[in-house]
């Protein structure tokens, strides 16, 4: 529903994004909706790793907009697909980060949605060195009982079917809550681990169906080198049944720190990292990038 551009600010000269409702969805109510309640979820979650809002508003052709804070760096999607898997230890620290990010949303009652490797940022630069950023609450379901405009129909399925527990994809907006966003973490991890997710189809509605009823193949047997508690930690989170799944994003941090990889990287490793790096994936992201179409 947005496009993302590059800017600056006229007077502090500092860069910024700006995220603008695409024109054809202005006169949708329910858009215009769903884009006003983003910002305010966005501007009122203070965190390190949730996107800083400066700035929103309404221009004067009634589009609207809001301006956050610019992070150089990758996507997660483009980092696997640049560099390949992760080092388990790095995955970790990564995915401990998005815990934490979930862990605020979720005590507010407020479920994602659309956890997925296009919807985080890793920061390269200001000493903000893989610093994981969740920027997009577009799809975010609010608490019962908020009084939030009511943006999906009952049966509405809203997400990313590569990364969608099956309680999503059924539609029944009462049935998810917190463990499903918990899911959709655990199929991120398994694609920072493997390079690909669980499973894999051109077809969203067969990729829909088979997270609903095939087991997940443990990421092992496409790389042998993860470590066993690892594994157990993120084959745990796309379990079928909610009850199966870790309660919390708390209890799932908890277990990450808890693998023995857990502190094989640290701040020297991602300094390191991104330093030689190549320089076209530590420059500036251009407006109009894949970045900004995967937003």
């Amino acid at each position: 529903m947005g496009e993302v551009y590059l800017a600056e600010h006229r007077l502090l000269k500092r860069p910024c994004a700006i995220k603008l409702i695409r024109p054809e969805a202005v006169a949708d109510p329910g858009a215009r909706a769903r884009f006003e309640r983003e910002v305010q979820i966005t501007a009122a979650m203070t965190h390190p790793n949730v996107v800083e809002v400066y700035d929103y508003g309404r221009a004067e052709d009634g589009a609207n907009y809001y301006v956050m804070e610019y992070l150089p760096g990758l996507t997660l999607k483009q980092l696997v697909e640049r560099h390949g898997p992760l080092p388990p230890g790095r995955a970790v620290r990564l995915l401990r980060q998005l815990c934490q990010a979930l862990r605020l949303a979720h005590a507010e009652g407020l479920i994602h949605r659309d956890i997925k490797p296009s919807n985080v940022i890793v920061a390269g630069s200001g000493g903000l060195e893989d610093q994981a950023k969740l920027p997009d609450f577009g799809l975010v379901l609010p608490p019962a009982g908020s009084g939030a405009p009511g943006l999906t129909r009952e049966g509405q399925v809203l997400g990313t079917p590569l990364f969608m527990s099956p309680e999503q994809a059924s539609g029944d907006g009462h049935a998810v809550d917190g463990r499903s966003d918990l899911y959709a973490l655990g199929a991120v991890a398994y694609y920072l681990l493997t390079g690909r997710p669980p499973f894999e189809g051109d077809d969203g509605i067969a990729v829909v169906i088979t997270h609903a009823r095939n087991p997940v193949e443990p990421p092992s047997r496409a790389r042998p080198d993860i470590p066993e508690d690892l594994e157990r930690v993120v084959l745990r989170c796309p379990a079928k049944d909610p009850d199966e799944r870790y309660a919390h994003a708390a209890g799932l941090e908890r277990a990450l720190g808890e693998c023995a990889c857990s502190g094989d990287w640290g701040q020297e490793h991602a300094t390191r990292w991104w330093r030689d790096v190549d320089a076209s994936d530590s420059r500036p992201i251009r407006p109009n990038s894949s970045f900004a179409r995967d937003l």
